[in-house]
């Protein structure tokens, strides 16, 4: 029986990595405040509440290898306080407002409030980070 070489595994190159333009910095950053794709424009970056597509269906951007799943919840969190607190300086000035007013009225409006946020604060995050080429590359394997 005559002896086969040894079987040599060859490195598959079906996956490249695919250019897509980025605009400026300003568009791209009113493009990911408006929760559009930060490099075209045209299409939703999201594809529900919280989850970002994983590609553009129109310029086929890699919107879902972007890590920006921790910062834009913190970013949230500090600007509505932020303007949830200087609301509540606002309204109570002369101390006449009571504990149970302020947590009526300020706590659904902070809830409220950081649902609304999230979404525009995600794209601005998504659109700097893309801006910057911070994109997971896919791990080849041997």
């Amino acid at each position: 029986m005559p002896e086969q070489p040894p079987h040599r595994w060859t490195r598959r190159t079906t996956q490249q990595s695919r250019v897509f333009a980025m605009p400026g910095w300003s568009a791209a950053l009113a493009r990911g405040l408006a929760m559009r794709c930060p490099s075209c424009g045209q299409a939703s970056a999201f594809a529900g509440w919280f989850t970002i597509r994983a590609r553009c269906p129109r310029c086929d951007a890699p919107l879902g290898q972007v890590p920006c799943d921790t910062l834009p919840p913190y970013l949230t969190i500090v600007i509505g306080l932020g303007i949830i607190g200087g609301g509540l300086m606002i309204a109570d000035r002369n101390g006449a407002l009571s504990y149970a007013t302020s947590l009526i009225v300020f706590i659904p409006l902070a809830i409220v409030l950081q649902l609304l946020l999230q979404r525009p604060v995600k794209g601005v995050v998504l659109a700097l980070m893309m801006k910057n080429d911070m994109i997971r590359r896919p791990v080849e394997k041997p």
